[in-house]
C-alpha cells in the first residue's frame, strides 16, 4: 500500500504547498479532494480500495452540495514510522491543520462529509476538555 494524504480546502494555499512538500518528500501521494468527490469512500480516495470505486458513476456518489469550510487532512500511512515522520515534520515546520484523521478499516468506508462531522465533534470535545483542564490549574 502506498501512503497517501487527502487534503481538503488546502489547494492553492501556502499551507497546502508546505503539506505537499512535506508529504511528497516522504513519498506520500498528495491528493487535493474536490467538493464533488465528497460522496466517495475515503478508502477509494486514498487508493486503498479498488479504482473502480472512483469510476462507478451509478452509485450516486457525486456530491453536489457546498461541502465544509474548514481545512482537513486524512492520512493513510504504509507504516507507523511514516506517519510519525510526517507528523514530526509538520510540527517542525509549524504547519497546523486542526482536523486530522488517519484512515482506519472503519472510516475507509465513510464519505468525506461523514468523516468531517466525526472529526469535528472529536476536535470540539478535545478543545473543551483542554479548556476544562486549564481552568483546574
Amino acid at each position: 500500500m502506498r501512503s497517501a494524504v487527502l487534503c481538503y480546502n488546502l489547494k492553492g494555499t501556502g499551507k497546502g504547498k508546505k503539506i505537499g512538500m512535506i508529504f511528497g518528500f516522504l513519498g506520500y501521494k498528495v491528493r487535493h479532494v474536490e467538493t464533488e468527490e465528497y460522496g466517495l469512500p475515503i478508502g477509494a480516495l486514498a487508493g486503498i480500495r479498488e479504482k473502480e470505486d472512483l469510476e462507478d458513476t451509478d452509485t450516486g456518489c457525486e456530491y453536489k452540495g457546498e461541502g465544509f469550510p474548514e481545512e482537513m487532512m486524512v492520512i493513510s500511512a504504509a507504516t507507523e514510522e511514516m506517519l510519525d515522520k510526517a507528523l514530526f515534520l509538520m510540527k517542525k515546520e509549524k504547519v497546523q491543520v486542526d482536523l486530522k484523521a488517519v484512515v482506519t478499516p472503519t472510516n475507509q468506508e465513510w464519505d468525506s462529509l461523514s468523516l468531517y462531522e466525526e472529526i469535528k465533534k472529536e476536535h470540539l470535545y478535545m478543545k473543551q476538555k483542554d479548556a476544562e483542564r486549564k481552568q483546574e490549574d
